[in-house]
């Protein structure tokens, strides 16, 4: 799979750079002299022009709103240089290699959480922290627990490094049109059998399956239900929890799903194409940004709630990603980028414009302003950001490694072995662990 190749590429690049990491010298030297203490001591900057590396859409056109509140705040003449690079493996083949030359970099990069333990297992010296800079101190209580926990996991030091952009976690997309049409109130859904129940009426009454789930081999609803159930893939420890009961309990849940025939396959790329002609879509908040665009004709159709528990005693919303700012030491103006990214992830206004453009803040205050009330006419008038905040305020802790991203194709290999090849779920799951566990060097919890 491209996704596959594109991840092994990386990897393989951090593997090859590591021995030049190590042998290039004193890469705190060689980035500046000055701390992330010292530069919070400076003046604010007067007149710069900002690179940063962040993709195009809403997260730049923040940014540059953002930037003109700063100014027209602090009289200052800042300009953005953005480049258009996507957060994920993209972003970590675009930098890897000018860390490891140490060459001069953006001011600042946008970049996953899931993805940040690969740059910062071997180049945490080359970035400003933001605990340092006095971010975590004056505003990390601004900030879903969740989130601060997951950056203050990313670096080896485990030091916060990462400016807190946006976070996110999987909900219930579910058209209700079709739904009433089934006799079906989903509010009153609370569990999986109960929604199972409902899937079962649903395809009965009006031929459309639950939900969809990848030819490949399931992968993300696997974590969704084993996170529900407060369980991460990795402990804090870095030692993978695949064969912990609460993901034998998640196949159990897909295994009714699928033998029900509920399930709508397709490839991976196609999961919101063919979802949308399903009962429910299980996705971040992000899917708020696109739905109401690429599918205007169920305006008023679809809403959103958290996914139902697994374990109605003991229930998490199952995180489904988010991305922060980190500040490379050599660049041309890493104190302007330092402090204009603090003004934009604090500042009420920059936060309302984010949410404008269907930003979801991980600064939770953002969620008490009038902009969070909006209702959103696509959802039925539902204040959906409103509702996301809910759901996220009710997050799984849980934690980035540098090999995080790669275990989902061992997911994914599973599920395939369980479906396709009538392997059992413990055989197909230990036989995934141990070879996880053989690449990376990590210890299995039994």
């Amino acid at each position: 799979m491209k996704y596959k190749k594109l991840l092994s590429g990386a990897l393989g690049l951090l593997a090859v750079v590591s021995l030049a990491a190590c042998g290039g010298g004193d890469s705190k030297a060689e980035a500046g002299a000055d701390s992330a203490k010292d530069l919070a001591k400076e003046e604010r900057v007067k007149k710069a022009s900002i690179e940063v590396y962040v993709p195009k859409g809403k997260n730049t056109d923040y940014l540059q709103k953002s930037i003109e509140l700063y100014n027209q705040k602090y009289d200052t003449e800042l300009e953005l240089n953005p480049v258009d690079v996507a957060p994920a493996i993209p972003m970590v083949q675009k930098v890897t290699p000018k860390l490891v030359a140490n060459e001069k970099m953006p001011d600042l990069i946008f970049l996953q959480d899931s993805n940040a333990g690969s740059v910062f297992d071997k180049f945490e010296d080359l970035f400003y922290s933001s605990e340092d800079f006095g971010f975590v101190k004056e505003y990390g209580k601004d900030f879903y627990d969740a989130k601060m926990n997951m950056l203050g996991n990313i670096a080896p030091s485990k030091k916060v490094f990462g400016f807190p952009n946006d976070w996110g976690n999987a909900c219930m997309f579910y058209n209700e049109t079709a739904f009433k049409e089934a006799g079906i109130d989903v509010t009153t859904i609370k569990n999986w059998d109960e929604l199972i129940d409902a899937g079962k009426k649903l395809k009965e009454k009006t031929g459309k399956k639950l939900l969809f789930m990848r030819d490949t081999g399931e992968l993300d609803l696997v974590k969704y239900l084993t996170e529900q159930q407060g369980v991460s893939l990795f402990d804090k420890n870095g030692k993978l929890n695949l064969l912990d009961d609460a993901v034998k309990k998640s196949y159990e849940i897909i295994q009714k799903l699928q033998d029900e025939d509920l399930v709508a396959y397709g490839n991976s790329k196609d999961y919101t194409v063919i979802g949308q002609e399903c009962g429910v879509i299980f996705a971040g908040g992000w899917l708020a940004s696109y739905q109401a665009t690429d599918y205007p004709d169920d305006a008023g159709n679809w809403r959103i709630s958290a996914i139902p528990a697994v374990d109605e005693s003991k229930n998490f919303s199952p995180m489904s990603g988010g991305s922060s700012y980190y500040v490379p030491k050599k660049s041309d103006n890493a104190l302007a980028a330092l402090q204009f990214i603090t003004f934009a992830l604090t500042d009420k206004d920059a936060l309302d414009a984010y949410m404008e453009l269907s930003g979801l803040p991980a600064n939770v205050t953002a969620y008490q302003s009038e902009v969070a009330q909006k209702e959103f006419p696509y959802y039925g008038n539902q204040k959906i950001l409103l509702a996301l905040d809910e759901i996220s305020q009710n997050s799984i802790k849980g934690y980035a490694f540098p090999y995080s991203a790669d275990l989902d194709n061992y997911i994914e290999a599973a599920s395939y072995d369980i479906k396709n090849n009538g392997m059992s779920v413990d055989k197909a799951l230990k036989k995934q662990a141990e070879d996880f566990a053989s690449k990376y060097n990590v210890e299995i919890n039994e």
